[in-house]
């Protein structure tokens, strides 16, 4: 890998440290270059602080999970490989934000190289913008699905691929009655890495990017932890990403605050609860079972700390256990009024952000006070997420009786 600038720079600077991962997987090719730590970022420089004008790097296309960040690489079983382009995002002076365009020439002979819902043999130029794109370079032929793009790993189970080519169309259904459909037609990339590692790591990842959603299963008895247990917990994951598709497309841009993602990740696991209980008594007691975990993780992590503290506490899970209990409250609320419950606070926030309104809890609030959530129910919310309690325990408890509640109703 190359870094080739247009005119002369002393530092290449990384918006994100990564816990450690460049410097340890990214070797520069020529002596004389060093990782520094800077910030909350780090750069590469000469070791004389002399200026260059390019940088070429040798690094493994392996899995790595990293702090609240998408794995630069998700293997396949077959060689292929899915990347994260906005993980290689970097700026020649400072601060860097990690989202300047970043043009990117791909050479993979013999391979196709997917990027931009396009498929290129061997060589693909491109722009990467913003939060970056996923780009599958591998021989594997995608598979038309209903209402998406579908590249499933061959290594995994084949009950587990069956499941998976029905899981998300269903999700995408649920919510396009609710909201229309997409404008795009959604991309589906799911790998299986089943080496051992030798550092004895398992992980599982999944996540959302523009028009994308991707699985990960990475590490030793990959293939059993897929098939483990009944398939709610999938179903639950692609509801939530499915979820991640109707926010971006409805507001035009990514749902994003790390100070209030338990807006977009609360509202997301609350939409795959609302989706879920809706199929069946066994679905239903499984988002009943969720709730309930929910609860007992938001109790014990508020009781540190805020939520809006969560994630500078690294508690950043909060933001969905606690979030999908006050999305759920908020959903019975609305209900009880004989309201659309989120649905109809999610469409109006949806048009406050479209029009121009940041995504934030400002704009949460409105949506929910303009479809009849009830003052003392904001003002629970708003102690949880800022402070003012000396203990959490009755507020969390009266978001998980509600969130139950509206459970129930489906």
């Amino acid at each position: 890998m190359t870094y080739r600038m247009t005119a002369p720079t002393q530092a290449l600077h990384f918006a994100q440290a990564l816990g450690g991962y460049r410097p340890e997987d990214w070797h520069p090719q020529s002596a004389g270059f060093r990782w520094v730590q800077d910030g909350a970022g780090e750069r590469i420089e000469r070791s004389d602080r002399g200026t260059f004008r390019s940088v070429r790097f040798t690094l493994p296309a392996r899995y790595r999970a990293l702090p609240k960040s998408y794995a630069p690489f998700s293997p396949f079983s077959d060689g292929s490989v899915l990347i994260h382009s906005g993980q290689f995002h970097a700026c020649r002076t400072t601060p860097c934000a990690g989202t300047d365009a970043l043009p990117i020439d791909i050479k993979a002979t013999g391979k196709t190289i997917g990027v931009e819902a396009r498929r290129i043999a061997d060589r693909a130029r491109f722009v990467s913008r913003d939060e970056g794109t996923s780009i599958f370079v591998g021989r594997l032929v995608p598979e038309a699905a209903d209402g998406f793009i579908a590249v499933i790993d061959p290594g995994l189970p084949p009950i587990a691929r069956d499941h998976l080519r029905q899981s998300l169309p269903r999700a995408m259904e649920d919510f396009a009655r609710s909201y229309g459909a997409l404008s795009f037609r959604p991309e589906l990339y799911v790998s299986i890495d089943a080496r051992p590692r030798k550092d004895g790591h398992v992980s599982t990842q999944g996540g959302t990017l523009p028009g994308q959603v991707f699985m990960h299963f990475d590490g030793e008895n990959a293939r059993q932890r897929v098939t483990a247990e009944a398939p709610f917990w999938l179903d639950w994951f692609f509801a939530h990403e499915a979820a991640h598709l109707f926010q971006q497309d409805k507001i035009g841009k990514l749902a994003g605050d790390e100070t209030a993602a338990w807006i977009h990740e609360g509202g997301a696991d609350a939409l795959a609860a609302r989706a879920l209980a809706r199929r069946g008594a066994e679905e239903r007691s499984y988002v009943e079972s969720r709730v309930r975990a929910a609860e007992t993780i938001c109790e014990k992590g508020l009781a540190s700390a805020p939520l809006d503290k969560a994630t500078a506490a690294g508690h950043f899970d909060l933001h969905y256990q606690c979030g999908l209990l006050i999305w759920l409250a908020v959903d019975d609320s609305v209900r009880a009024g004989n309201g659309d419950g989120l649905h109809a606070v999610n469409k109006t926030l949806f048009a406050l952000v479209k029009a121009g309104a940041p995504w934030d809890e400002k704009a949460f609030v409105a949506a929910a006070q303009k479809n009849g959530a009830p003052q003392p129910l904001m003002q629970r919310i708003a102690r949880l997420v800022h402070g003012g309690y000396d203990d959490p325990r009755d507020d969390v408890a009266a978001l998980g009786t509600a969130a139950l509640s509206t459970v129930w109703r489906d």
